[in-house]
């Protein structure tokens, strides 16, 4: 796949021979490419057929926006993130920067001790985007890059540029249910440095505010599903 310049636009080409995508999600594929000289990820959002074909083609391209939006929004508030190099809506494709650096999952494998710090600068930079509305909509420790000592945020697909507080709660609980499902020895110390970093953003009073609607959301999940192991127990 390549990238030209063509009076002053950038075209794709070979989409369509991309070859096998380094990573499988649910409603995209992301590729390592080379976009203008560069090592880039493409990411692509691929038709559902299952949805009506003008249904899908209005969400793809409603959430290639959204997300491109995020990540410039995020970007302009001073939080870390992969640069856009370009976005075709229609496409619902997005190149942007390729960041060569381990997750704070693979931090916390090798060096748990150093993930603290990591775990209290990730906390301040969730404040800063709850603080102006946003939500990440899938913090997990392999969606949080850390490279010469700074944390980015990568995969702003989920994410939301008018956020409700149930929504940033939400945030703040994948990222315990993600230490938790991982590496639980962990959770207490690298929970207690995240709403650190976050509290020093949004202040004590905003933080214990959220850790509520946080244990809200998680003591609904323990029901529904103490139910659904009923109805099984049951049948």
């Amino acid at each position: 796949m390549e990238a030209r310049q063509r009076g002053g636009t950038v075209a794709l080409e070979g989409l369509e021979e991309l070859g096998e995508p380094q990573y499988k999600g649910a409603e995209a594929y992301v590729y390592i490419v080379e976009w203008l000289g560069k090592k880039a990820v493409l990411k692509l959002r691929v038709p559902k057929t299952y949805r009506h074909y003008l249904l899908d083609k209005r969400l793809r391209w409603r959430r290639t926006i959204n997300e491109a939006r995020t990540v410039l929004a995020a970007l302009e508030l001073g939080v870390n993130a992969p640069a856009i190099y370009y976005v075709n809506p229609v496409a619902g494709v997005i190149v942007m920067e390729y960041i060569d650096a381990p997750s704070l999952y693979e931090i916390i494998e090798a060096k748990p001790e150093a993930a603290k710090e990591y775990a209290r600068r990730l906390g301040e930079a969730v404040g800063i985007l709850h603080e102006t509305g946003i939500s990440h909509g899938d913090l997990t420790t392999s969606n949080v890059l850390v490279k010469d000592g700074e944390v980015y945020l990568i995969d702003f697909g989920l994410a939301s540029l008018k956020s409700s507080e149930r929504e940033q709660a939400v945030d703040v609980h994948l990222y315990m249910r993600s230490l938790e499902s991982t590496h639980p020895e962990h959770v207490d110390s690298l929970l207690e440095a995240f709403l650190e970093g976050y509290s020093s953003t949004r202040g004590s009073s905003w933080t214990e505010k959220i850790m509520q609607l946080v244990r809200e959301i998680r003591l609904m999940g323990r029901y529904r599903e103490e139910r659904r192991t009923a109805w099984r127990q049951e049948e």
